[in-house]
Order: structure tokens, then sequence, then C-alpha cells
């Protein structure tokens, strides 16, 4: 009897708490739909009532909410809410004001700064004033004069990258460029960072795993922001409990505890490449930075900026190297054009053009920008806050404290101000060609005061290694199409379809 009575208690417990959550629930989408600060905004009802909506296009669908949010536009206008608590902005004429400089403070939105695991890096860093000072410390590094005083470094690297490319040359193999500039990109980072290459160039598939491993962990940058305990959860549990359950995300934290690994190496001394490294290296300096205090230079925290500094250095670069590789080639009008610019300025192409010169450029200058307008940098919405004061956008009045964001993809994608946008035209950007200053629309590092801090090293690998490689090699594309490089997913970084095998040349 006694157990029947206990029976029909927990039941009716049960009960009760089924109840108070469906009305929890009904509460919240009351609030969401009609007492929200951005309850005014207009957008489909179900993105304003659940973060479920966003789940299913870039979660579900792999990466497809951005061209979700463009038909919205489309549907609602410039102004649209595309989740329970985010504004999302496609005017690119209001770029600046959102991504402003240091006179108005920008926070990110904590819900988005997890999406890596590394909360405690400048990329997940959400006050304005904690990211000014972390920024600070690391910044003089990618200073122009810094990335200039390293140009024989970079030059050194790419001088191995070209060695390789001529031992394909004679044994008449297809050539991966996708994985020989990732391979590039990755040496010349850990160099920087370390003092430590991490060689991929050396190896006979050019460490292609490594790319791979981090496209895996872009994705799940989806799937971080919707559960944010998924990681350091993950992290604390045996790693073949991890890899049974979820296999990329192993590889992030893998990713994240071999940065651990090179940061503790320097700080126990064990690391002592940099004492002959012709540069300074940024981890053995950050650790003497007098900036940054005790709290901010444990193994973790700059495992996790490790983590940062090395991966934003090498995807998106290596991917814009890439793509632009494939339109000069898939062109003969532009290959012949940049081809005759080079060796205009240098008729020994063994002797490397300087990069003062080369930024000097025209052609060749449009080409990079027309390869960073399309490969679009972070593909992914960035979003931020304005702590302190509403923001204004026409006649909408913004609250202070809401997450708003914009995306590159639609402001490079934007036919008004880039006409044929799908085209590759290096002569949009020639003196002239146009009634627009077009470079203020060219937002593939962001602006303002949490742009990309590695734009200067970034340019200076674009020009150099798109010069070098075009003045000493003939190629020709081998199977490889224009799906091989068009996006189709977001991963936060631009992804071509799932199935593509790269750009692949012959080198003749």
């Amino acid at each position: 009897m006694l157990f029947s009575r206990d029976l029909f208690t927990n039941e009716r417990l049960l009960a009760a708490g089924a109840i108070a959550s469906a009305l929890y629930l009904l509460a919240l989408s009351v609030y969401r739909l009609y007492f929200s600060p951005i309850a005014k905004f207009p957008g489909p009802k179900l993105a304003a009532l659940t973060f479920w909506y966003e789940f299913y296009y870039d979660v579900i669908k792999r990466g497809r909410y951005t061209w979700k949010i463009k038909e919205l536009h489309e549907k609602y206008g410039p102004i649209v809410r595309i989740n329970p608590y985010e504004l999302h902005i496609d005017d690119p004429e209001y770029y600046d004001t959102l991504y402003s400089g240091p006179s108005k403070k920008r926070n990110k939105w904590e819900w988005s700064a997890k999406m890596f695991g590394n909360t405690k890096s400048m990329l997940g860093t959400v006050p304005h004033d904690h990211h000014r000072l972390r920024r600070a410390a690391v910044s003089p590094y990618f200073s122009k004069q810094s990335v200039a005083r390293l140009e024989p470094t970079i030059q050194s690297v790419i001088d191995i990258l070209c060695e390789r490319i001529r031992g394909f040359q004679r044994s008449e193999e297809p050539l991966n460029l996708g994985h020989a500039f990732a391979a590039l990109t990755t040496d010349i980072i850990t160099e920087y960072a370390y003092a430590k290459t991490y060689g991929f160039l050396a190896k006979p598939d050019f460490g292609c795993e490594w790319p791979a491993v981090l496209a895996q962990a872009s994705e799940m940058s989806h799937l971080m922001k919707q559960f944010g305990w998924l990681y350091p959860t993950m992290d604390a549990m045996p790693e073949w409990l991890v890899l049974k359950f979820n296999p990329p995300l192993m590889h992030l934290i893998n990713f994240q505890r071999d940065t651990g690994d090179q940061i503790k190496s320097i700080m126990e001394g064990k690391n002592n490449e940099y004492k002959t490294a012709s540069h300074t290296t940024i981890f053995h300096e950050l650790l003497n930075s007098d900036i940054l205090g005790p709290e901010e230079k444990t193994i973790r925290r700059l495992a996790e900026e490790g983590q940062t500094v090395v991966g934003a250095g090498i995807l998106t670069t290596a991917h814009m190297l890439k793509l632009t590789s494939f339109h000069i080639l898939a062109n003969i009008e532009v290959l012949k054009k940049l081809k005759a610019e080079l060796a205009s300025v240098q008729p020994n192409a063994a002797i490397p053009i300087p990069l003062r010169k080369l930024e000097q450029l025209p052609y060749l200058t449009g080409i990079v920008n027309e390869g960073l307008r399309m490969s679009y940098g972070a593909s992914s919405r960035l979003a931020r806050i304005s702590p302190d004061a509403p923001l204004t956008f026409h006649s909408w009045s913004i609250p202070a404290g809401t997450p708003v964001s914009m995306t590159s993809v639609l402001i490079h994608d934007n036919p008004t101000i880039f006409p044929s946008p799908s085209t590759f035209s290096p002569e949009r950007w020639l003196p002239g060609n146009s009634e627009k200053r077009l470079d203020k629309y060219l937002v593939s590092f962001s602006k303002g005061t949490r742009a990309c801090m590695g734009m200067n090293l970034a340019y200076a690998e674009m020009y150099m290694t798109l010069a070098t490689v075009f003045s000493r090699f003939d190629m020709e594309l081998w199977r490889t199409t224009r799906e091989d490089v068009d996006i189709v997913h977001d991963f936060f970084n631009p992804s071509p379809k799932l199935d593509s095998e790269g750009v692949r040349v012959l080198v003749k």
C-alpha cells in the first residue's frame, strides 16, 4: 500500500513538473514574441521563438544559415531578427558603424564567443576593455613594420614550397594546391609563433590531415554555439570516450593540447630555437610582456591564444591562395597579364621581388583584392554588441546590449557594389574603373577594434606567394572545376562542396 501511495505521489510530482515546464516555455515564448526589447523588428516568428531555427540550417543542413538569412532579407528588408536575441543587417554602408574604431565600445556576444572552445583567447574575449588589453600585447608582432622584418623568413618558406613544386614538375604528377598552400601558411605561422615550424612542406603529403582537422573544428563551431557546455565536458572525458561519440571534437581538443605543449616547452626553457631565429617569436615575447599580468600568462590561456593565432593564420590565407590560383589558371587573359606585369619589374624570376615593390603593382593588387573578395575571409556573420549606447539604423533604434551582425558573403556578393559578383575580375580594382572606392567594401578581415590582427602578415603571404609561384612556374588545371572552389557551406570559414578534391594542377 505504501509503495502504491509513493508511486501515486511521484506521478503527481512529475505531472506538476511537466506542467510547470510547459508554462515556463509558454511564458518565454510570449515574452520573446511580444515583449522582448527586439520584438518590434521584422523576421520569422519561429526564429524569434527558438535557436532551433538556426540549429536546423547550420547543424542539420551543415552551414547553410547564411543563405537563409539572405532570403530573410529579401522578404523582410535590410534588418532582420534571426534568433531570439540577435539582429542581422544587410546594408554595406552600415559596416563601419557596427564595426567601429576605439572611440566606441563593441563587446562580443557571449553566446557566439564560445564557438571554438577558446573563451580565454582574444577571439573569445567578450568585454571590450579586456579584449583591448589582450590585443595590445600581441598586435605589435603583426604590425606593418614587424611583417617587413619577417619578409626574409616568409620568402625562405616560399622557396621551400617552390622546391616541392619542382618535384611535381619532374614527376608530372598532379599537385594539390590547397594542401601545398595550407602547408605553407602553417609553416610560416608556427615558425613565427614558436620559432619551431611544423615542417609540413617537407612531408610527402604536405601534412594534409592538418587542414582537414581545422576544417572539422570549423564545422563544429556551429554546434559549440548551441551547446556551450559541450567542449569543457568532452575535454574532461577520457579520449576513447570522446573518439567514440564525437571524433571531430577530439581533433579540436588535440589541437589545443598540442598548442599547450608548445607553450609549456617555451615556459620550461626546452624550446631554445628562438635564440638563433632571425626574427622575434610571438610566444617567447608574450611571456616577457609588461602588458599582461601573471593571470594572463598561464599555459591554458596562452594555449587558447596560440590556437587562435595559429588557426587563423592557416585556413583563410590558404583558401584565398587556392581559390585565386584557380581563377588565374581558369582565365588565360588574367594569367597573361599577371605574368607580363611580374616580368616587367623582375626579368629574372629566380630573384624574388621585394614586397614593397609587389604592393605597387596594380594588376597583382587587383588579383589580390579580387581573390579576397571571392574568398570572403570569415564567411560567418560576426556579432557585435554596443553595451552602453543604442545603435541607430535608418529609422530603427536598436537597444543597447543587443547582438547585431553582418556577413562578408552578402557584402562581397552585392551586385550593386560589385557588378557580376560571380565573375573573377581584377580589372574592377584598377584605378579609374569604378565610381566607388571599392576597398571600403572589402571586409575580409572585418574592421574596427576587433578586425583580424594578422592582416598585414596575410597580405605579405598573398602577394609574395602569388608573385613567386606564377613567375617561376607554368601550370594548368587538372580535373578541377569551379565547383571545387565556390562556397557552398559556411563553417565560419568558407567551404566548397563536401566531396571536392581541391584545386589540382599539372606543373608544366
